[in-house]
């Protein structure tokens, strides 16, 4: 393959589990190969691992069909991490030195260091974002070579639940995939779809995904403040199927069919009678109000997050993911919260990536992965080894070490303990020096026991034997 690396990464999302395979050249373009997605409702919620088990069947198929269409082994695999525990957390260290030096970079790592070792219960620190530092009276982004005798540096900590990445780690180590690297998919997201220039001016990236909405607020192209929220489309498509007694499908297609963030008043002089499941028909001004509650409700969240830095957002808020597809999301943004720096971006204006796949441009879940595969470095596969022929002689050895029990993982872990079938054997079979009891006689009013008759298939070998001998 030369400088050519197969590179596969993939994302757990709130509804479904997303992979994609790609291949760098040596000049830097990308090619994407395939693209694979499984629904997993019941595996993942919010972004989080919830059932272990069917999150590792729902990734072995997503492996399997990869490897199939693209004829190569699949070992090594990047991982974008998300999910409602993420979040940024200020705190500050302070150093006091006892004279007046210039700051150097070890200074600074030490804070760094000590900043990084602080304990959150329950939760470990993914990345650290430095915000500014206090030398003396100054604040300044760039401490090193001015004199001071003390030294305040302010970060933002990216943390998580510590479960998150260790639940996602037993799902692909379930699934005999090697992590070849972590990455934090908003802020992933956020360098892809988000220039330089707008996030050294202020600018504010809203993801809407199907259960989370997260938020990530840059100025001066440092990350300020990140927040997922526990909301999305898929809180729209409950509300239609509780409201109007339907089917969560149903509801969903009424959603994409005739769902807006936002209707002007008195726009709708002949509301349409849209029909519905048993005969039914629902007005379709109850239909938008069910869906503008909630989408109000979610865009009302979302500021709270963000109107602490409206004033600062020159290049505006940026909307993304799969739920930004609502029709008329800017204008109900700027209507309920009078911001009208305001746009929608659900790809980059540039063409990142060459395929010959029909790929849906609209998806966002693309993004995130694409983004993935120009920041991996590894090769993830491997050729795919030949299958071997169970009837060839030679490879008897082979296939009875394939088949032997693998060690039982510790209880607790989340995995399938598998049955040890050698020691159901074992247990099964009585010890050699154990006697055998003696047969009891048969009375003498009793007439013997007939032997048993041979079985059919007996039978039929020995008179194939028969017949051949005597050919």
């Amino acid at each position: 393959m030369g400088a050519e690396k197969n590179i596969v990464a993939i994302e757990l999302g709130s509804s479904s589990i997303r992979a994609i395979i790609g291949q760098k050249r040596a000049d830097g373009t990308l090619q994407v190969l395939g693209f694979e997605k499984e629904n997993a409702p019941d595996s993942i919620r919010k972004g989080v691992v919830y059932n272990i088990d069917k999150t590792i069947q729902a990734i072995t198929a997503i492996k399997g069909r990869l490897e199939e269409r693209q004829k190569v082994f699949v070992n090594r695999v990047y991982v974008g991490v998300s999910g409602q525990s993420l979040r940024t957390v200020g705190n500050s260290v302070r150093r006091q030195l006892d004279v007046k030096v210039a700051i150097t970079d070890e200074i600074v790592d030490s804070l760094m260091d000590e900043n990084r070792a602080h304990l959150y219960p329950g939760a470990e620190v993914l990345d650290v974002l430095p915000q500014d530092y206090r030398v003396g009276a100054h604040l300044t982004s760039e401490p090193v070579g001015i004199m001071a005798d003390r030294i305040e540096g302010y970060y933002k900590n990216i943390v998580a639940r510590r479960t998150l990445r260790e639940s996602i780690g037993r799902c692909l180590q379930g699934a005999k995939l090697e992590v070849a690297d972590y990455f934090i998919s908003p802020l992933l997201l956020s360098g892809y779809l988000l220039s330089d220039t707008e996030k050294r001016s202020g600018c504010a990236l809203v993801d809407f995904g199907a259960e989370t909405t997260t938020v990530a607020i840059y100025e001066k192209n440092i990350l300020r403040h990140l927040a997922v929220l526990p909301l999305g489309g898929a809180n729209i498509t409950a509300d239609l199927a509780n409201s109007l007694h339907i089917e969560h499908d149903e509801a969903e297609n009424l959603k994409h069919s005739y769902g807006s963030a936002y209707t002007e008043e008195g726009s709708l002089t002949n509301p349409r009678q849209i029909n519905i499941s048993n005969d039914r028909v629902v007005d379709e001004k109850r239909l938008l109000n069910i869906i503008e509650a909630r989408q109000q409700e979610i865009l009302a969240n979302v500021w709270e997050q963000i109107k602490e830095y409206a004033d600062r957002l020159l290049a505006g808020i940026v909307f993304t993911g799969g739920a930004a597809n609502m029709k008329n999301l800017e204008t109900a943004f700027m209507n309920f919260h009078h911001f009208d720096r305001v746009k929608t971006r659900l790809m980059p204006t540039t063409t990142e990536y060459t395929t010959s796949l029909k790929l849906d441009p609209q998806t966002v879940t693309l993004a995130t992965l694409v983004a993935m595969l120009r920041r991996g470095d590894q090769e993830c596969t491997s050729e795919k080894p030949a299958e071997p022929d169970l009837f060839d002689e030679n490879n008897v050895q082979a296939t009875a070490a394939f088949n032997q029990t693998p060690s039982a993982p510790a209880a607790g872990e989340g995995v399938v303990r598998p049955v040890n079938t050698t020691e159901t054997a074992e247990a099964a079979t009585p010890p050699e020096t154990e006697e055998t009891p003696e047969t009891p006689e048969t009375p003498k009013n009793q007439e013997p026991t007939k032997p048993k008759e041979p079985s059919v298939f007996k039978k039929i070998g020995k008179w194939i034997t028969e017949l051949v001998e005597e050919n």
